[in-house]
């Protein structure tokens, strides 16, 4: 019995359900039939034609799709809300079964010709055509999605540091101030809703009204509301793929000094380095923004590593050419043998180090005054010269114009082999000061392109 009762119950439920529906849907027909007999949606919804119509505004960004620094673009995901009052579109929720709220077509009522101002695709008005929710008591809201392709002067100059501040301008169109009113609904846009995005973050957002005077009318103001979006661009993935590449050649074009000269792949190294820092530089030129309203950051990195590696070939050639002077075409300075023999070395480790000898007495044999001891090696007791008996013998004078001939060519062939020496060493010298001197540039080079960006915006954020 209780069961039945229970289902007669549900059955009887169902069964007045069924039966008000069709009253109910009656009843919101009548309704709308009410309030669109004799309503026009051209004129302004006022008691007065003086009134203005106050219309509330609302920007929500949902997803910031993407910004193109070439033609300064940024487009953008938003719903614009509004919120406005029709007078002619009020009803007693008695009269219509308690029906509140219905929701209309958009295109039947008047609504306020809200456009974007910077608008950089040529549609400036809102063209989705969604429904609006209108109340008994006249108050209507409107929600439509808009894709919003706005102008925004990107300044590339510190990319991919950069930070940008980018604005979406909305006001009437046709209406001035004194007919509608714009109101901002907070002074902030909503993000309640945002998607982060991959490459940017929102810093700050304001929102802020105007009131503008133009020329053509001083006494009568336009309004707009302005939404201003501070974005700081993420570096992550040009630090990873372009800056520290940079780096790493930078480093390789150091390490040619430390390459010894005798290996022969001095310029090989350089070159290969060269041509491999080309290759990248073409491969992530589109990574770049093309614009020549300024030179980014990234820009004149890779200008000073470009730099740095053709500095490095030109040096390099030097270095090779001192490693290879011989005394027959360079006689080395005095002042080089100075700085680089007997000053430089004592500060760069080089104590150690065999030095080229300096300690040769200059011997000049001359017919008239030839020692024995330069024959043999041994001090001899007394001068033999050609004035002595002994001297006087063709034989002996023979053997001793073959000794003296052997011995300037074995001490021509000592001094220019001593000469090489000491070019040698210059040349080792440099390369070891030019190897701190490129390491100093390459870190103090990049310090001084981003450490004063890097700075700036961690005292910023």
């Amino acid at each position: 019995m209780c069961h039945e009762f229970l289902l007669v119950h549900v059955d009887s439920a169902a069964v007045c359900i069924v039966a008000l529906a069709p009253s109910a849907l009656k009843d919101e027909t009548r309704l709308v039939k009410t309030l669109f007999t004799g309503y026009n949606k051209v004129v302004r919804p006022v008691n007065h034609f003086r009134d203005p119509v106050v219309v509330t505004v609302g920007l929500q960004l949902i997803q910031l799709i993407s910004v193109d620094e070439v033609n300064q673009i940024v487009t953008s995901n938003v719903r614009l809300k509004q919120i406005w009052e029709d007078v002619n579109l009020k009803w007693n929720p008695d009269d219509y079964s308690g029906i509140k709220k219905i929701r209309i077509p958009s295109t039947d009522i008047w609504r306020p010709d809200l456009v974007l101002y910077n608008n950089a695709d040529g549609d400036f008005a809102i063209v989705h055509e969604t429904k609006v929710l209108l109340e008994h008591t006249g108050l209507i809201t409107w929600n439509p999605p808009a894709i919003f392709k706005s102008y925004c002067e990107i300044i590339v100059l510190h990319f991919p540091f950069d930070l940008q501040n980018c604005s979406m301008k909305l006001g009437t169109w046709t209406y001035d101030g004194n007919l509608v009113v714009v109101n901002p609904d907070n002074d902030r846009p909503d993000l309640s809703n945002f998607m982060e995005s991959g490459e940017w973050v929102m810093q700050d957002y304001r929102s802020w009204k105007h009131w503008v005077y133009y020329a053509c009318c001083p006494d009568t103001p336009y309004l707009d509301i302005t939404y201003h979006f501070l974005m700081l661009r993420l570096p992550l993935y040009f630090i990873v793929n372009v800056i520290i590449p940079c780096m790493l050649f930078s480093f390789l074009t150091g390490l040619v000094f430390y390459l010894p000269t005798d290996s022969g792949e001095k310029m090989t190294l350089s070159i290969s380095v060269l041509l491999s820092l080309t290759v990248f530089l073409l491969v992530i030129v589109e990574l770049i923004p093309s614009t020549s309203s300024a030179v980014p950051l990234i820009g004149k990195y890779m200008l000073f590593t470009m730099v740095f590696v053709i500095a490095s070939i030109v040096i390099t050639v030097i270095v090779i050419n001192t490693h290879h002077r011989s005394p027959s075409t360079h006689t080395m300075p005095q002042w080089v043998r100075k700085i680089f023999i007997d000053t430089i070395p004592n500060f760069m480790f080089f104590s150690t180090m065999k030095r080229p000898s300096r300690d040769r007495q200059e011997k000049r044999i001359h017919p008239a005054d030839f020692d024995i001891s330069d024959i043999s090696g041994k001090p001899a007791p007394a001068s033999v010269t050609f004035q002595s008996p002994i001297t006087k013998n063709p034989d002996v004078r023979s053997a001793i114009e073959g000794v003296k001939y052997i011995a300037e060519t074995m001490k021509s062939d000592e001094e220019s082999n001593n000469a090489a020496e000491e070019w040698k060493f210059v040349a080792m010298v440099l390369d070891h000061i030019l190897l701190c001197v490129f390491m100093a540039v390459c870190i103090i080079g990049t310090m001084g392109v981003f450490a004063g960006r890097l700075i700036e915006l961690s005292m910023q954020g």
